[in-house]
Order: structure tokens, then sequence, then C-alpha cells
């Protein structure tokens, strides 16, 4: 009697340890994968960016959002927008700085809100240089801050210059070569974070006309873009071999999507060395 007593206390215990072990198992498996510094939650192209136009309070178009101005590090400086003209032709364009809009992306859209009227922004200090040169001159980008920030205490603000015009149209249809000078792919999109920094630049290589085409994501610090002040030219240099972009990791379809699946960011990330803080 006293051994069966032992042997069902023995089995009871054998069982709660192994429904213990299961519920743990289950409730390791419901919590969700741990999120790297690297992982985006939605995917942010800039073509869709540039393909919005900016609203008022009042809900009234503005005007068109034409070009991103970068730093060498990937935050957006201006927006360039544009009012009238005919298909860009008699258009006049302006640099506004990136901080006074109200930026929101949600489900695949952009809205991207400026508060003033288009009369307003009409009057701001315009292009005089189809290329944006202006954005080198001190004086200009001066005139251009104190427009739009005229609560700014100039004494604690000083506007700077920009050094280079990294246009974000011009880098999307940028060559990319190796430090070897060799062609190894060719800049097809930018993709923001939600800070609406460059985190990723997608690199089309291969294919015929677009088909058969590998996509290839590649960290925005592993990438050098160099300007040249007199054609405003861009060029992006990667420091990476041929045999190196063949063995990377690869995003599937033309949305992207496989850069949300998670880790897979943090996976890009450890294949072209980049560390990232957390934001």
């Amino acid at each position: 009697m006293v051994c069966h007593k032992m042997i069902r206390s023995l089995m009871c215990c054998c069982l709660t340890l192994m429904l213990s072990t299961i519920g743990l198992a289950a409730q390791q498996v419901s919590e969700p994968a741990q999120r790297s510094p690297s992982d985006l939650d939605e995917i942010r192209k800039v073509s869709k960016l540039l393909d919005t136009d900016v609203m008022n309070k009042a809900n009234e178009k503005i005007a068109g959002l034409e070009d991103l101005v970068l730093a060498s590090e990937g935050t957006i400086q201006y927006a360039v927008l544009s009012q009238g003209g005919i298909a860009g032709v008699g258009a006049t364009y302006f640099a506004v700085p990136w901080d006074v809009f109200d930026v929101n992306h949600a489900h695949g859209k952009w809205a991207i809100n400026l508060n003033m009227s288009k009369e307003t922004l009409g009057k701001a200090p315009a292009f005089q240089d189809s290329s944006y040169k202006d954005l080198l001159k001190p004086e200009w980008v001066a005139k251009v801050h104190d427009y739009f920030h005229p609560q700014t205490n100039r004494e604690t603000r000083i506007p700077q210059a920009m050094t280079t015009v990294l246009r974000a149209t011009k880098i999307m249809d940028a060559k990319l070569k190796n430090i070897q000078n060799e062609d190894v792919g060719e800049v097809e999109e930018l993709l923001l974070d939600p800070k609406y920094r460059v985190a990723y630049a997608i690199i089309g290589r291969g294919g015929v006309l677009g088909i058969g085409e590998n996509f290839i994501p590649v960290p925005w610090l592993k990438l050098r873009m160099t300007y040249n002040r007199e054609t405003t030219a861009v060029a992006a240099v990667i420091d990476a071999t041929k045999a190196k972009l063949e063995q990377a990791p690869l995003v599937k379809g033309g949305n992207y999507s496989t850069m949300l699946a998670p880790g897979f960011a943090a996976q890009v990330d450890r294949y072209f060395g980049v560390t990232r803080s957390s934001p």
C-alpha cells in the first residue's frame, strides 16, 4: 500500500512538472521577439514621400514636395517644395527646414503638413539656382531660417550653409561603386527610420530591364556620398567587394516588406559590420 502511494505521489509530481514546463514553453512562444535598434516598424519609402502633396491645417494643398536635401549622416535638412508651373516648367522652388513640418506615416501613406497659407509660403526666399546651390550660401540660408523660424533667437541658433547638397532624387538615381571603382549596383530606394532619418539604401543588382534584379538592403552608414560642387552630381561608394554583395541578405519584391521580419534588419547590420545604438 505504501509503495502504491509513493508511486502515485511520484506520478503526480512528474505530471505537475510536465504541465509547468509546457506552460512555460507556451509563454515563451507567445512573447514577441526582442526588437533590435535596427528593426523597422514600417517601410517608409522616400520615393513615396516625394509623391506627396503638402497641406496646411485648413486641408488646402499649398505645394508639392519635389526633393529632400540630406546631411551626410542621413538626417533630412530641407524639403524642396514647388508652387505653380506646368509639368515643372515655370515653377517656383523653396527650401523649407524639415523641422517645421508635421510629418506622419501610417499604413504606407505619408501626410505632410505645413502651418501656413499658400500665399505665405509663396513669399519665402525662392531658389535662384535650379541645382539648389543657394544652400551653399550662408546669407541665403540665414534668410530662409529667418523666414520659417521667426521666433528663433539668432544669438543661440545660427544656421549653417550646406557644404554638400545631397538631393534624394540624385541619390536614388546614382550608380554604386566600390573603392576599387567597380560598378556594383544602383541605388533604387531609400528607407527612413521612425525618426525620419535614412536607415537603409536598397541596391539593385543584375537582371535585365528590372527582370531578375536582386535587391540588397545596405545600411546608410556603410555608404559614402561624394558631391561635385560644379555639376551637383552625387556618387555613392561602398567599401565592399562584388563577392561580398553577392552573398548579402536580399529583400523580396518591390515593397521591401522583408525588412520588417523580426531580426532581419539586425542580420543586415551584422553582415555589413554596423552597430546601432538604441534610438
